[in-house]
């Protein structure tokens, strides 16, 4: 009967002290609009989406969020009125309405790590851009592959490129003194790959 209890008193706490990392976050739709449609969490975070009418969050690669296709990709799908997923990875997740996608109704998910260790991989490879948010300039840490045409641009929140630079390799320092505070997203291409992380440009 002890063991029983201390069993119960041991997983109750391992459910307080993970709850007490977890966040819920909320995703409502305003006409053709998720809002917020950008939101930072944390892995294990909850998303509960309150979807109005005929809208449904389907999950999408970065390729076919950018085109404004509805091709399923990922992990979650959300139907019609709404309901929950829980995000489980470091990456940034893209989904769209899945009846008005051709509309540009999409919404994309930054997810990092509690710990602060905010490294976006995939399986071939992965890069991280600090200081986050920056005043100045921000130093890119990648792995990137040799061989391969990689690219990094930095985008704005209207989908226009602010900064770009070939040929990127390893770890070098990027001079944002052009660019004027805001919300922007860098993206790093290799070949066909793509990864994408938020950036805070704030002075």
């Amino acid at each position: 009967m002890k063991k029983n209890y201390l069993l119960i008193v041991l997983l109750m706490s391992f459910l307080s002290l993970n709850s007490a990392f977890a966040t819920q976050h909320t995703v409502t739709t305003s006409g053709f609009t998720f809002t917020p449609d950008s939101l930072d969490a944390h892995v294990g975070d909850t998303i509960v989406y309150v979807l109005s009418g005929i809208h449904s969050a389907v999950e999408v690669s970065q390729a076919t969020w950018l085109a404004n296709g509805n091709t399923p990709s990922g992990t979650f799908g959300v139907p019609f009125g709404g309901g929950m997923s829980v995000v489980d990875q470091v990456k940034t997740y893209y989904y769209v309405c899945g009846n008005h996608y051709f509309m540009g109704m999409k919404g994309r998910i930054f997810v990092t790590n509690p710990s602060g260790i905010n490294t976006v991989s995939s399986t071939s490879f992965s890069f991280d851009v600090f200081p986050n948010p920056t005043a100045a300039g921000a130093n890119v840490k990648t792995n990137l592959p040799a061989g391969k045409e990689n690219q990094l641009k930095i985008f704005d929140i209207m989908g226009s490129c602010v900064f770009q630079q070939d040929n990127i390799f390893q770890d070098q320092y990027l001079d944002l003194s052009g660019i004027q505070s805001g919300i922007y997203f860098v993206s790093v291409m290799s070949g066909d790959l793509k990864l994408e992380r938020k950036l805070v440009v704030s002075r």
